[in-house]
């Protein structure tokens, strides 16, 4: 690139330029002629030599101050030496920098000259940028003088190479404070700006063309970057200067920089440029005036970029608003007319289109505005103007286009229809209309007077209509923008004027637009009071534009809705006869076969519903057959055109449809017999594969919505509640955009791959011919969907057209025997078409819509009460085709794997569980429970799902389970490096454990599989915790659940928003729930095979620490403790013992700590009764202890102490102390060692504390459940928590999940309900086994009190701080989580009864109730856990099941069981872990120990000793010799001897 021409700056750095006042003769400017001083020279020029008496320094630089200074500036100089490289000299400006206000002023004037080659033109870029540096520094000096400025100006100003520019505008910007401060060079700076902009831009402009040709180098990008900058930068310099100083300006250099700005708008495309020089003219507008010459450039100029330019069209209106405030507004506004009518630019022109909205802008403005308004008179005379009739064709359409915009200013229609001149107008657009086109010649005759009343059509020409077609694309436009304008008003013209517009209309209709032609045909129908009989002209319209071959499709469709829409009295009468006139004639005329408009189609069946409501019966199934006939016409035309609807035009594929939905829906409440004949048609369209799936879907959406209540009436839920579903066969939008990559990765690949998705396990039984046959079978309906894209998503259009009934019909019910066949629906047809689906291949959009909702509908058994033997075929279809593996295989291109249709049939088959299992025989429930075994290792992402079923299973067909417990537990060890199945395996386990009907026959060897089960996931979960630990990156906990394909998720009903929360909280839970398995099952041995499992489990429960040592964490240690106490026994808890009577004697009480656990001895020293009390962490025993004292014999001799004893009384005789039973029972003369003898604790106040604390912890976890009845159409918490009563069902669920419990004097935890006044109510229900307790919170148990507290805080206290609430919802609408806010309800379990009890009319009884053969109570229920966000799936019930009423209870209280494990930790997790009660109590133990041991040091690490014994550490290793059967230390036997030390002193007797 060409150097730019700098000639005009490098005379300006000289005194050319300059005012004479601002020249100056400084002796150190930076050019001397006669050569540059040395620095020694330039030193002494500072006047700083000491001892100089012309040169004493100022008070202030006195003494070492003034030595400092003087080293400052000649360590600057010397760095900026000419002679130093270009780096040293950057570190002398640094220098500088940092030091500047140390520096002397009159130094300044040194460096400047020390460093004057950086200010040459000729100077390098690296030096011009180090002088720019000096500069910089330089004016943060404070001191600065107007000669200093002056001379940093003129260095600044030295033209300087492209790359540089940006520097040097920066620089400028500094020394004037971004254009405040000019001074002394105020003048200089203008002419510099004024000179520069039009180069600048010169130079930015050539560096972006050259950056743009194929030879652009590094070079070239930098140059057009540091272009770009300093033009922006030089443009809002010059803005800045021109609002702080505006008088700096002339009148010359105004015109330069408006001239050169308005070039710049004129040419650049850059919008950061015109910004720029906008905001210049905004400037110029506010400090002075747009000079005359430029004026009209300026105008066109801001009107174009005003409607242009969107980003910068405010400024541009801004200004042209100011200009019309200003003093030049006549001219302004002059010259934006005269531009709006251009004769030589049309209205495609920027500058014309900004003038015309300007105008039309004036035209609006109220009559207070600043703005100069344009009178509408004048502009109307100026429009209707007949002198212009020959102007040029430019000029009409800048005409057609303003008459256009005006028509919408309310003003100028006021004033239009003030004058009244219609011909004028219509003569006018003529005129228009004949010079943009010369084939358009219209005759004059066109227009006619207003006519008489007519009988039929007017005809509204009489000459041959003129050829529109050659038409410009922007006239046409124009003049529909004219004719929606009219329509607009045309309510308010004149009977007359309406006459002459239509006729205008009806001249152009050929060219108007869908909306405008509606136009058309609503003059026709607002001249319909013109016309003897309106439905006989309806049906000529019919004639003319529906049944006429090769009639414009749009228009068609507009005269369509006008017979629909258009009655004069809706009548019912009325409408019947339009019907028997119009519609009926002219759908039976219809030749569906040539029809190839799918919105027309829609169009004609929309029309057929709409009165099919009113049509006689016998016309009623005609037009069924007629839709029939709409939807086979429909299919016919996407099958020939595939590709020319897209998924954006699902509604115009499936209207016909549709049509037949909304009429379901619509007679469902008003006529039972239409609705079964409907019925059965949609039904028929589901079933008819010749149709295209897109009509066949909405007919399935309705019929998988098909529910009845428990009286079996019919009604359609609009929640098909199967998003979980969906997105396992990739129907949610988080899937369907993988499934986009996933199709263009497709393309390339295999099609023939194997995509069955199955993983054969040991116990398969799936059979890959079958599997292979499936596949070939399906590759042709691979092959027709390849490039289609979903029909159905979730979300995605709504599922019903309109919202149905929200209560169940009176008239329409499920049939039973005895019941109507015409008003009742068979439930039997429509499961056998879903049975026949899934044996034969269907289409897959059908196949995977039925897969993904058929479990929803089946979760209402009442509807399929009268279709047991379709119910049985069902389970057993799904069954063999899981275990044959011939079930449907997905298309290649979805990406769903033959696996993820195995998931979604496996909850179907789960689904139906739930169904009465009398119906099916026992060799039926061994093949249900043997194929869910089998999905756990044939099929990915099965495995959850089977195992939540075989949950189910365990208490729905319990003897089943019994059968295959020992296979079960197998595959259960078999996937236990499957980590992410986990928590669904124990979870399993647990629930297992607490039904004995189904485990009571496992053996020895197979209980052990259940503890290895324990241990591995014990391992897993430590290892886990160690990761974490450590900082360690916990993998995903489901990495090798895979997602096969796009699958995704199951879609459970919550997803963790925080994954690495819930991946760390998952092992603390796994580890909690895999104890709790393993105590719960050693719990349920029988006590006799007990002992044998002890030695395996206690070499499995130690873990190694980092050091590689085995160590028993907290939870390993009480759980030992728990084997320990009831190994050899199981009598159960233990109470206290009663008291002591007088005649016992004294009592003496004495505790030791004896390992980890506390001995109480309360002995009677009369007669040695002695109650003993062992504290442990797993619980506390309570027992009697009694010597057999034998009588003296006659022969014995009475010693002292004897004849002590028989002068005393009873009662103060003492004979026995607590220790003596103590030693009896703990101990021999062996020596025991130090580490193992036993801790008297002292009998003080401390000790009796520490205790009772200790007896406070309960000796199971408690657990805290709500329970809630949500009545009839309660969605709201104050509603609920208003109950006080429920029904019968949510009674029996209560005595299913607990036992009803007396509160007042309750001896157990009652979880915060009152045991004193009953203020919590009466009763409550709680549960208990030997390790864990649970009490339900039953609000509507509670006492209800509206006026004292009608927020109900007392109930809300215990219901918000549960963690876990089991919601009974009989509201007949869906639970929310949310209905009760509060941050610690972390899962909520929904128990739904699977149809309302009661009818929303109880008076209104179906005759089919008498022959229901269920009684007349809710006997099934789903149940599904909610849980908060950042919660996992932690349940079975995660999707919902579907239970009899006798087996909800104990699912819900396991699931609410585990929950509450989980609650616990995941409430925990910000403090540490969760603690149990048992280890509570092992810690009080530990703390005890520390207490009382010696040294004062802790008892878990050391123990007491004697005096000279030894302390030992834990760890460390116990050196002793076996000593008379026991173990004593080599050097201290004597003292492992005297058992006195540990057992301590006797009580004291007083």
């Amino acid at each position: 690139m060409p150097e730019p021409d700098f000639t005009e700056v490098e005379e300006f750095s000289t005194n050319a330029y300059m005012n004479p006042s601002e020249a100056t003769n400084d002796p150190t400017s930076l050019a001397d002629a006669a050569g540059t001083p040395s620095l020694q020279e330039r030193i002494r020029s500072l006047n700083l030599a000491q001892g100089s008496p012309s040169q004493t320094p100022p008070a202030s630089r006195h003494g070492k101050k003034h030595e400092i200074d003087l080293k400052m500036v000649r360590r600057a100089l010397d760095l900026l030496q000419k002679s130093q490289s270009l780096q040293t000299r950057q570190t002398g400006v640094e220098y500088v920098g940092s030091n500047i206000s140390a520096f002397p002023l009159d130094a300044l004037g040194a460096v400047w000259a020390a460093a004057d080659d950086a200010f040459r033109q000729d100077a390098s870029l690296a030096l011009r940028h180090l002088g720019f540096a000096l500069i910089d520094s330089s004016l943060l000096h404070t001191g600065l003088g107007l000669a200093e400025r002056m001379k940093l100006f003129r260095m600044i100003i030295v033209p300087i190479e492209p790359l540089g520019m940006d520097k040097q505008i920066q620089a400028l910007k500094a020394i004037t404070k971004q254009g405040k401060d000019l001074e002394p060079f105020g003048r200089s700076l203008v002419v510099y700006l004024s000179a520069q902009i039009d180069p600048v831009h010169k130079a930015s402009v050539d560096a972006r063309k050259r950056l743009k040709s194929d030879r652009a180098d590094g070079y070239t990008k930098a140059c057009a970057t540091t272009m770009r900058k300093a033009l922006i930068g030089l443009l809002s310099l010059t803005e800045a200067v021109l609002r702080s100083h505006p008088d700096a300006i002339d009148g010359h250099e105004l015109n330069v920089i408006v001239h050169d700005v308005l070039k710049i708008l004129q040419t650049t495309s850059s919008q950061k440029d015109m910004k720029g020089a906008l905001s210049i003219i905004q400037a110029v507008i506010a400090a002075s005036h747009i000079p005359e010459e430029s004026l009209n450039v300026c105008v066109e100029v801001l009107g174009a970029i005003s409607v242009s330019i969107d980003d910068l069209q405010d400024m541009a209106h801004d200004c042209l608003q100011k200009l019309l405030a200003s003093k030049d507004k006549s001219k302004v506004l002059s010259l934006l007319t005269d531009t709006a009518f251009s004769a030589t630019q049309g209205p495609e022109n920027p500058n014309v289109k900004g003038a015309m909205a300007m105008v039309v802008e004036l035209v609006r403005v109220d009559e207070d505005d600043r703005l100069p308004r344009i009178a509408v008179a004048q502009l109307y005379d100026t429009l209707f103007d007949r002198t212009k009739s020959s102007a040029t064709a430019e000029y009409w359409r800048n005409w057609l286009c303003l008459f256009g915009k005006l028509l919408v200013v309310p003003s100028f229609i006021e004033h239009i229809l003030l004058r009244d001149e219609w011909d004028n107008v219509v003569e006018r657009m003529i005129d228009a209309i004949s010079l943009d086109n010369a084939e358009v010649q219209p005759e004059r005759t066109i227009l006619h007077s207003y006519p008489s009343v007519p009988t039929s059509f007017p005809s509204p020409y009489q000459s041959k209509k003129p050829d529109l077609s050659n038409l410009l694309p922007a006239t046409k436009e124009y003049l529909n923008h004219i004719v929606g304008a009219l329509g607009n008003i045309w309510p308010r013209m004149t009977d007359e004027a309406h006459w002459m517009v239509f006729q205008l209309f009806f001249f152009l209709r050929d060219i108007l637009t869908v909306e405008l032609q509606t136009v058309l045909v609503s003059g026709i129908l607002e001249l319909g009071n013109l016309f003897n009989n309106w439905n006989n002209c309806l049906s000529q319209l019919a004639t003319k534009f529906i049944l006429t071959p090769g009639a414009d499709i749009k228009t068609r469709s507009l005269v369509l809705a006008s017979i629909g829409e258009n009655l004069p009295q809706p009548t019912l009468e009325n409408y019947r006869s339009r019907f028997r006139v119009v519609v009926l004639p002219m759908l039976d005329n219809m030749r569906w076969h040539e029809e190839d408009d799918l919105h027309f189609i829609n169009g004609l069946a929309h029309l057929a519903a709409s009165y099919a409501l009113i049509a006689e019966p016998h016309d009623f199934d005609h037009l069924l057959q007629l839709l029939r006939l709409m939807s086979s016409a429909v299919s016919r035309i996407l099958v020939d055109s595939p590709r020319l609807y897209d998924d954006q035009d699902e509604a115009a594929r499936n209207l016909v449809s549709v049509a037949l939905v909304r009429l379901f829906l619509q007679c469902l409440t008003t006529c039972a017999i239409s609705t079964s004949s409907i019925y059965a048609a949609l039904i028929e369209v589901v079933r008819s594969r010749e149709l295209a799936p897109c009509i066949r879907l909405p007919a399935l959406r309705l019929l998988t919505r098909l529910r009845c209540d428990i009286y079996h009436a019919i009604y359609v839920t609009p929640n098909a509640d199967s998003l979980g579903l969906a997105a396992a066969v990739a129907r949610t939008e988080a899937s369907k955009v993988r499934l986009s990559v996933y199709q263009t990765q497709g393309d390339r690949s295999n099609l023939h791959d194997d995509q069955s998705g199955n993983r054969v396990g040991r116990s398969s039984t799936i059979s890959h011919s079958a599997s292979r046959a499936s596949t070939q079978s399906a590759g042709r309906q691979d092959a027709e969907i390849r490039a289609q894209p979903p029909q159905w998503l979730y979300p995605g259009l709504p599922g019903l057209p309109e919202d149905p009934p929200e209560t169940p019909s009176l008239l329409v019910n499920q049939y039973t025997p005895g019941a109507p066949k015409e008003t009742t629906l068979r439930l039997s047809d429509w499961l056998a078409e879903v049975i026949r689906m899934l044996q034969t291949p269907d289409d897959w959009e059908i196949y995977s819509y039925v897969l993904v909702h058929l479990p929803s509908q089946l979760s209402n058994p009442t509807l399929f009460c009268t279709a047991v033997p379709h119910i049985k075929l069902l389970r057993n279809v799904i069954v063999s085709q899981l275990m044959n593996g011939t079930f449907r295989t997905p298309p290649v291109n979805t990406g769903v794997k033959k696996g993820d249709v195995a998931f979604c049939l496996y909850n179907t088959l789960i689904m139906l569980l739930g169904y009465p299992d009398e119906n099916f025989s026992s060799h039926e429930q061994d093949d249900l429970v043997r194929i869910i075994l089998d999905g756990i290792s044939s099929w990915d992402r099965v495995a959850k799902v089977c195992i939540q079923g075989l949950g189910i299973c365990c208490h729905v067909i319990p003897a089943s389970v019994a059968k295959f417990l020992v296979p079960i537990l197998q595959k259960m060890s078999q996937i236990i490096t499957q980590t992410h199945l986990a928590m669904d395996v124990l979870e399993f386990l647990a629930g297992l454990a607490r039904l004995p009907e189904v485990y009571a026959r496992l053996r020895e060897d197979e209980l052990r599989t259940v503890f290895a089960i324990c241990v591995r996931y014990l391992e897993h979960s430590r290892d886990q915790r160690t990761k974490l630990r450590t900082g360690a990156v916990l993998e995903a906990t489901h990495a090798n659940n895979r997602s096969s394909g796009i699958s995704g998720d199951s879609g459970a009903p919550s997803e963790s928003s925080n994954i690495f929360e819930v991946q760390k909280d998952l092992p603390q839970y796994i580890f909690a729930l895999a104890y709790h398995v393993l105590t719960i099952w050693f719990l349920s041995i029988r006590l006799e095979d007990r002992p044998k499992h002890v030695g395996w489990i206690t070499s499995n429960l130690a873990s190694r620490d980092d050091q590689g040592n085995d160590v028993l964490e907290e939870q390993s240690q009480v759980t030992l403790d728990m084997m320990h106490r009831t190994a050899y026994l199981d009598l159960g808890e233990t109470i206290p013992c009663e008291g002591f009577s007088p005649s016992d004697g004294r009592v003496f009480k004495k505790s030791w700590l004896l390992g980890l656990s506390i001995v109480t001895v309360e002995t009677a020293s009369g007669n040695g009764l002695t109650h003993l009390v062992k504290r442990q962490a797993s619980g506390t025993t309570y027992a009697l202890y009694l010597q057999n004292t034998a009588p003296l014999p006659p022969h014995h001799v009475r010693g002292p102490t004897d004849l002590n004893r028989s002068l005393q009384g009873a009662e103060s005789r003492i004979n026995v102390f607590p220790n003596h039973v103590f030693l009896q029972l703990t101990s021999t003369i062996a020596p025991t060692p130090s580490p193992m003898e036993a801790i008297c604790l002292p009998d003080d106040e401390a000790t009796r504390r520490a205790i009772a604390a200790f007896d406070r912890n309960d000796t199971v976890d408690g657990y805290k459940v709500g329970v809630i009845y949500v009545g009839d159409h309660q969605a709201t918490e104050a509603e609920i928590l208003a109950n006080f009563g429920h029904t019968e069902a949510f009674e029996l669920l209560l005595e299913g999940l607990g036992t009803k419990v007396e509160l007042k004097g309750a001896i157990f935890n009652t979880q915060g309900l009152d045991r004193e006044y009953d203020t919590d109510g009466t009763h409550t229900y709680a549960w208990r086994d030997r390790i864990t307790e649970i009490v339900f919170h039953v609000p509507s148990l509670m006492p209800t009190d509206e006026k004292s507290d009608p927020m109900f805080v007392k109930k809300k206290s215990h219901i918000g701080n549960d963690f876990v609430n089991i919601i009974f919802n009989d509201s007949g609408l869906p639970f929310k989580f949310d209905t009760f806010p509060s941050q610690f309800n972390y899962v909520n379990i929904v128990i739904t009864p699977e149809s309302p009890l009661e009818r929303k009319n109880p008076e209104v009884i179906p005759p089919s109730v008498e022959s229901n053969p269920y009684p007349q109570k809710q006997l099934y229920f789903t149940i599904q856990t909610q849980s908060h966000p950042s919660f996992p799936n932690i349940s079975p019930a995660a999707s919902y099941k579907l239970l009899p009423l006798r087996h909800v209870a104990a699912l819900a209280r396991q699931i609410a069981l585990n929950a509450s494990v989980f609650s616990n930790v995941w409430a925990n997790r910000e403090g540490g872990e969760h603690v149990s009660s048992w280890r509570n109590r092992l810690r009080e133990i530990k703390k005890l120990r520390a207490r009382f041991a010696n040294s004062g040091t802790s008892a878990s690490d050391r123990y007491p000793g004697a005096k000279g014994s030894k302390s030992y550490v834990e760890g460390d290793s116990f050196i002793g010799s076996v000593v008379m059967g026991g173990l004593a230390e080599d050097d201290g036997i004597l003292s492992c001897l005297d058992f006195s030390r540990w057992a301590g002193p006797n009580p004291p007797l007083e």
